[in-house]
């Protein structure tokens, strides 16, 4: 099932990154799109906590990280940051090419599982990979 969520939410991100753009062009703001963004998911996921009933588990889950909250808020920060930025690249240049650049995102992945947690998830063929997507991002930087 993993495989179709993430294509799916590649779909999507596709789709938000092209819309985005257009209001991007059309004058509206970096800041106003990610406000009215974050309004947005906040609002549907209240409502999807309310319908669930799943409210009450949001303070226990919390409370299960312990000490390892501090990933929770890193998590978090890092999340609201990379969407806010994405809009930011979009509006300077365009979807197509920020969303290129950003691709090499799998790499940082990688990375920070290293040298945060000591997990390598990096083999052989994802290495070759990635260096196809830098190859990639350097032949953009080049042209663009």
């Amino acid at each position: 099932m993993w495989l179709i969520y993430a294509v799916a939410a590649s779909v999507i991100w596709g789709l938000s990154y092209a819309a985005g753009g257009r209001v991007l062009q059309r004058g509206v703001s970096p800041v106003v799109l990610f406000f009215l963004d974050l309004v947005f998911g906040l609002a549907a996921l209240g409502a999807y906590l309310t319908v669930s009933g799943k409210w009450s588990s949001v303070p226990a889950q919390v409370r299960s990280l312990g000490p390892q909250w501090v990933w929770l808020a890193v998590a978090v920060v890092a999340t609201t940051a990379g969407n806010f930025l994405i809009f930011l690249a979009i509006a300077g240049k365009n979807a197509t090419l920020a969303s290129l650049i950003e691709i090499t995102y799998p790499l940082f992945v990688a990375l920070f599982a290293w040298v945060l947690f000591r997990d390598a998830q990096l083999t052989w063929p994802t290495a070759l990979g990635a260096l196809l997507i830098l190859a990639g991002v350097v032949v953009i930087g080049r042209c663009a």
